[in-house]
């Protein structure tokens, strides 16, 4: 996620409504979807002051990203994890809520405070000028205004901490109080420390002194900062004249209003809409509410953020009108109030109402808005969903709440609201939760008993079994039945004391609603694994002559045959199976059968001990029970191969001949133990494979089984054989789903087959318009645009992903947006060599300057795809080496550096760079005006910039290798022997472990004669072991042996005798001769 995003998306919120030109970057929080103030001018900074990256600080805690997360860091790293983790859950809350997490806020506060003052905060000084700015009622809404300042001078602290404030947290400062209408105690004292710091203020600050002190309505302030400007000859502006009629109106002094007006009169001041809303506001706030609806009768031509404001002012006059609530929320811009979810900027007035006690207004202003129109594709319980959250969180009456949510249920704006405010009573307040159940009940909707487990585990926890009891009562009351799931899993298992006594146990749960024949075989349950209380089961089973379904029964029971074999007690097992048996539901299916197979299973010792088997099945004959003949065959097959006593074997079969029944069937689900096929979802490919032959061969249906193989084809990359199946399905007329119509994209995609792909896309969106489409296949598509040299297409096809639907985006996307990045470095770099040889036509997408694949990351990372991560950044660079321009690809290395902690493509340039600097003439001739001067002066750049991120024992590791790949071995050998060259070895050790996987063995191999007898670095027998270790993975042998043979045809190695052993097995897995030279050192006959 990137970290420009808390910043930007506010500035182009701005942007759009009219209220900041779009030119101006506010420098923190100034620009809010709507101001205190909305017709003052924003205290803008100049461009420099705050560059767009204002979250993604140079310092080293932004180097969050790195390695994909917070667990993923590269080993150079010594950025704290902690700060770095907290700014990143703060960031990620914004995302979702368009709001700040105070608490977050106070941990990642507190985590600066403990930092020691060597280490650095841990944030920038940009990131902390934003957290400072963001102390305003629109970010944090649930706060009061004195919670806010006080977070605010707890930051400033830390800020100075990094030194003397600048002139922009000074506006920052001043606009805080702004917009929490709270006083500047003195004025002049803060004048005079910027005077020391920074020069005389100008008029702009001024301006904003005077916005303050009006603000907070102290007029007396107000007329000393006038007084002071008429002396500086500072003329007064449009915005001058609106902070003062904003101060006369909140000291009560509407005559004085009026005098403001005749002045702006007087100065030749036309009153515009800005004038006008402050008018508005001084009405409101004077209860003249008569004159505030004749003044919005009359004008018109309102932005967004002064309507905000002045519904604003209106909500929290002392008395409310609603008429004036609804007629200003009809003049807001349609557009403005067309969502999913109430806007940004009322969601925040409304959070702040209700935790100011004000549950009501912001009830009513929701009512006041439209209801959204839903389409198949979205959520619709959204609405109004953090609103709702904020009534638990200031403890509003659940009365009020579940009015709320029947409203906005009833308006169609949430229909799942009252589910809503169940599942956060159940999370957050289980007391009322059967408050919500039964408001649930009343508005007719269906409750089902899975509802409840939240409550029944609370009420264990709180008033144990009895009130699990009284909450299954309370079920009965509202018509909900517990099911066998509920019964199973949450009920039965946590009422361990009522079980002790069964036949009680029973009584009390049909006291409550539930009957024993419900009930029975989970008791039963119970007590087998529980308390393996035979006696009390065998008198519950003749009291309660229930039909039961036992094959719920098998697995404790087999697990209690363990306890029955050790303690000899066969004959009572026997008994307690027949009457289990007796009670059958299905009298046809053999559950002694099943049983016996079930407890025979793969990992039961009853498997392999055949004499205990016959002592059961002697039992079990001896009562007159019987099996199917399919259970008798796997167990016959079974217990011939868990021994070789024939005298026991053949009294096995006897008995179990003895048992046969034909009339009998196995249950479907202790096939796995009879050999019976599976269902094709549970086959892998090639069992799938098979399956299709047999059914071809009998001439059964295969369109279940083509549709299957053809996906898993797909998902697996065996491409030809998918492109089979497609054609095989197109001639059957195999109807399609939803995901085979996804894979088959996938398909075409891979292929790299534009035309199908887009037309199996539109073809999919036509047929199945609710279906969401993998993000990941997306993302390839659009590479596959890109790859066709449509860059455009890809972005509006990733847009309107973004703006239908939640982008989940992480690391398991990461490898795609890899390769569409790497798509757009390739199509860049082609378009520039069209241009440099005057192509016509040409566009002009990789001017000189401009990178391509950067701006396509920024859009990505403004989207959700993706976060900064060094993979990632890898296309940007490579963009400038595909392009030939070595200065611009070391210098963005050392920007990319500089400001994410992240060195890309590190081995790769450090390889090039040596390679140019030894005067490689086929490097040099790719990239013009570079010579192996030049080439070494970058390459001392480049090893610089990743000691300053890294360290320089990381950087040495990474100079190391790139010297075995691409230097000479004078040069490697002249760095090894050198004493005060240091090296991270675990670093080294996995790098080498990374090129053996890469199969990059020359590089091993040069690197290995280069450390030979130099035992500091790394042991030389320990990378051809890893090298070994790596072909012995792979199952390549010949490479293998090819090893063995350069490393024998070098006199001063000697191979070790694991080397030697580690290859024998090698061989001999792969059933190769071996060679008699490896036979004679391994001491093979």
């Amino acid at each position: 996620m990137q970290r420009t995003r808390l910043l930007q998306s506010v500035w182009v919120r701005l942007t759009r409504l009219g209220q900041l030109p779009a030119g101006v970057l506010p420098t923190t929080s100034h620009g809010l979807r709507y101001a205190t103030n909305p017709s003052l001018t924003l205290a803008g900074t100049p461009l420099h002051h705050l560059q767009p990256r204002c979250l993604s600080s140079s310092s080293s805690s932004c180097s969050a990203d790195k390695g994909g997360g917070r667990n993923m860091r590269p080993s150079g790293s010594t950025a704290p994890i902690s700060t770095e983790g907290l700014w990143t859950q703060l960031e990620a809350y914004y995302q979702q809520h368009s709001l700040l997490n105070y608490e977050q806020c106070r941990r990642l506060l507190e985590n600066l405070q403990n930092t020691r003052a060597a280490e650095g905060l841990g944030l920038s000084a940009t990131q902390l000028h934003f957290l400072l700015g963001s102390c305003v009622p629109e970010l944090l809404p649930a706060q009061s205004a004195q919670e806010r300042l006080q977070l605010f001078q707890s930051l400033w602290i830390q800020l100075l901490k990094q030194g003397q404030p600048t002139l922009a947290h000074y506006h920052t400062q001043l606009e805080v109080l702004r917009q929490n209408r709270l006083p500047l105690a003195d004025h002049r004292a803060l004048l005079a420390e910027i005077g020391v710091y920074h020069g005389t203020a100008d008029a702009s600050f001024y301006s904003i002194l005077l916005d303050v002190a009006c603000s907070a309505g102290n007029m007396r302030q107000a007329t000393e900062l006038l007084a002071e400007m008429r002396e500086k000859n500072f003329p007064l502006t449009e915005a001058n004249f609106h902070a003062l009629l904003l101060g006369h109106g909140r000291s009560k002094d509407l005559p004085g209003v009026e005098s403001v007006l005749s002045s702006m009169r007087a100065a030749g001041i036309s009153l515009s809409a800005s004038t006008q809303a402050i008018r508005f506001a001084a009405f409101v706030e004077n209860d003249e509410v008569a004159k505030a609806r004749d003044l919005l009768q009359v004008h018109s031509g309102f932005t967004a953020p002064q309507l905000l404001q002045m519904l604003r002012v209106t909500l929290y006059s002392q008395s409310v009108d609603n008429d004036l609530v609804q007629q200003l929320v009809k003049e807001l811009p349609k557009d403005y109030l067309t969502g999913f979810d109430v806007p940004p900027a009322l969601n925040s007035l409304c959070i702040e109402l209700v935790h100011q006690g004000q549950a009501q207004l912001a009830i009513r202003l929701v009512a006041a808005l439209p209801t959204p129109t839903f389409n198949g594709n979205q959520n619709v319980d959204e609405y109004a969903a953090l609103i709702l959250q904020e009534f638990f969180r200031a403890h509003v009456p659940i009365e009020e709440t579940l009015q709320f949510a029947h409203e906005l249920s009833q308006r169609g704006q949430n229909q799942r609201a009252l589910h809503l405010v169940t599942e956060l009573a159940l999370r957050r307040l289980p007391a009322v939760a059967l408050r919500c159940f039964e408001a649930l009940c009343a508005a007719g909707e269906e409750l089902r008993p899975h509802y409840f487990w939240p409550l029944i585990l609370h009420q264990h926890r709180r008033n144990g079994e009895s009130g699990m009891l009284r909450l299954v009562s309370e079920m009965k009351r509202l018509r909900v039945e517990c099911d066998e799931d509920t019964l199973r899993q949450y009920l039965l298992p946590n009422l361990v004391q009522t079980l002790q006594e069964p036949l009680q146990a029973l009584q009390q749960l049909e006291s409550v609603g539930i009957k024993p024949s419900q009930v029975v075989v989970h008791v039963i349950t119970q007590l087998l694994q529980q308390h393996q209380q035979l006696p009390e089961i065998l008198d519950l089973l003749q009291r309660y002559p229930t039909r039961l379904q036992l094959s719920s029964l098998l697995q404790p029971l087999s697990a209690l045959s363990v306890h029955a074999r050790a303690t000899k007690r066969f004959e009572l097992f026997a008994q307690l199976v027949q009457a289990l048996q007796l009670r059958s539901l299905q009298k046809e299916e053999d559950f002694v059968g099943a049983l016996l197979l079930q407890m025979c299973g793969p990992q039961m010792r009853l498997r392999q001990d055949a004499t205990s088997l016959l002592k059961f099945v002697h039992e079990l004959r001896r009562l007159e029970l019987q099996m199917s003949p399919a259970a008798a065959e796997a167990l016959l097959s079974i217990a011939r191969q868990g021994t070789e006593d024939n005298q026991v074997l053949q009294a096995l079969g006897k008995t179990i001949q003895k048992m046969r029944n034909a009339k009998l069937t196995l249950p479907a689900d202790s096939a796995a133990h009879g050999g019976f096929i599976k269902h094709p979802r549970d086959m892998s490919q090639d069992e799938l494979e098979c399956h299709l032959i047999e059914l071809e061969s009998k001439k059964l249906n295969t369109r279940g089984v083509l549709r299957r193989l053809l996906q898993l084809s797909v998902r697996n990359g065996r491409l030809e054989r998918a492109q089979q199946l497609l054609v095989k399905c197109q001639a059957l007329n195999v109807q399609t789903s939803a995901g085979m119509l996804a894979s088959i994209f996938d398909l075409h995609i891979k292929q790299r087959d534009l035309a199908r792909a887009q037309q199996s896309l539109e073809n999919l969106q036509s047929t199945y318009p609710g279906f969401l489409i993998d993000e990941h296949k997306l993302i390839d598509f659009a590479g596959l645009l890109v790859h066709g040299g449509q860059l455009e297409a890809a972005k509006q096809v990733l847009q309107r992903r973004a703006d239908e639907h939640k982008v989940i985006g992480g690391t398991y996307v990461i490898k795609n947006v890899w390769q569409l990045l790497t798509n757009v470095a390739q199509m860049a770099a082609d378009t520039n060599q069209q241009e440099a040889g005057g192509v016509a036509g040409a566009p002009a997408a990789a001017s000189a300057g401009r990178n391509l694949t950067q701006e396509t990351l920024d859009f990505l990372r403004q989207l959700g795809y993706c976060q900064v991560h060094n993979a990632l950044l890898g296309p940007v660079l490579r963009e400038w080496l595909l392009r030939g321009d070595l200065d611009a690809a070391v210098a963005e290395f050392q920007r990319l550096a500089s400001q994410h902690k992240h060195t890309p493509l590190q081995f790769e340039l450090l390889s090039l760079l040596v390679r140019l600097g030894n005067g490689n003439a086929e490097d040099l001739a790719r990239f013009k005006g570079t010579t192996a001067g030049s080439a070494q002066q970058h390459l001392a750049a480049v090893t610089a910039t990743v000691s300053r991120v890294h360290g320089a024992a990381n950087m040495n590791s990474a100079l190391l290798l790139a010297l075995a790949e691409s230097g000479t071995e004078t040069q490697l050998r002249r760095l090894i022997i050198n004493p005060e060259f240091r090296i991270n070895h675990d670093l080294l050790i996995k790098n080498c472990e990374h090129l053996g996987q890469e199969g990059a063995v020359r590089t091993l191999l040069r690197l290995a004669r280069g450390v030979r007898g130099v035992q500091r670095s790394i042991d030389e027998q320990r990378i051809y072991d890893m090298l070994l270790s790596q072909f012995s993975k792979s199952n390549n042998y010949e490479a293998a042996l090819d090893l063995f043979e350069r490393l024998e045809a070098d006199d001063e190695l000697k191979v070790s005798q694991e080397f030697i052993r580690n290859l024998v097995k090698l061989l001999q897995l792969n059933n190769v001769e071996i060679p008699s030279g490896i036979a004679l050192r391994a001491q093979i006959r």
